[in-house]
């Protein structure tokens, strides 16, 4: 074990910077461990000790720090005071840093409607996660008006993040990477010509929003009947490619 006498009081800038890395480390989910001891055969670590108050100086530490306590709604200053010193003066460079990284891997969480009638896929984002049947129904109809009555609508429903699946990411790059594979296939399996986009689908590959044909949701459409014009001025145009 370490002698008293070998471990030196650390300097303002030593502890600045071991509480920033404590509190990203803290942040990250990531366990902070010290070492008591130098075990057997390891190299010799370097320990420090807090600096003692001088006698000197008044007792009295709540003082300074009542201060710094914000009401609710205000936000944090992002210059410290001049006139701060010691320990405290780290806390405002931890919290500056923390936004670095905390929203590059955001966990997202959606539903999404895939279905494949004819030589077409339909995909539309599901707000509250439940297909209806009357969604069903319209996208039969105009699936219908651009193809051979005779199709066959078959539909599936994707949800992220997939369940029973923790070693896959849960952010939004790895989403789209699984959405694009899964519509690959399901383009495979029916021959799809062209991919049709209900309504706002901000997950999809930006390749597949790029060559999508885009019309109104059918949840849009449902409540507002005059925006079905509008969609079938889109789809129109896909009634050759289909019959070629």
């Amino acid at each position: 074990m370490s002698d008293t006498s070998e471990t030196t009081a650390a300097s303002s800038n030593i502890i600045a910077a071991e509480m920033a890395r404590r509190q990203t480390l803290s942040a990250m989910g990531i366990s902070v461990y010290s070492s008591r001891f130098d075990f057997p055969g390891a190299a010799k670590a370097q320990r420090f000790a807090l600096p003692k108050a001088e006698l000197s100086e008044p007792v009295v530490p709540s003082r300074s720090v009542e201060p710094r306590i914000e009401e609710p709604g205000v936000p944090t200053p992002k210059v410290p005071q001049s006139n701060s010193r010691g320990p405290a003066a780290c806390v405002p460079i931890s919290q500056s840093k923390v936004p670095e990284y905390s929203f590059a891997s955001e966990s997202v969480s959606f539903s999404m409607l895939l279905a494949s009638a004819g030589p077409f896929l339909w995909l539309e984002e599901l707000s509250d996660g439940l297909i209806r049947q009357d969604q069903l129904a319209l996208i039969n109809a105009m699936a219908c008006a651009i193809s051979t009555p005779s199709m066959k609508l078959m539909q599936q429903q994707f949800d992220w993040p997939v369940a029973g699946k923790s070693a896959l990411s849960g952010d939004a790059e790895s989403a789209k990477q699984a959405l694009h594979g899964l519509i690959q296939r399901m383009a495979r399996e029916v021959d799809a010509k062209r991919v049709i986009l209900m309504g706002d689908c901000q997950y999809l590959p930006d390749r597949i929003v790029q060559s999508g044909v885009q019309i109104p949701s059918t949840l849009v459409m449902l409540s507002e009947p005059a925006l079905k014009r509008v969609a079938w001025k889109a789809l129109k145009p896909l009634k050759s490619l289909s019959l070629g």
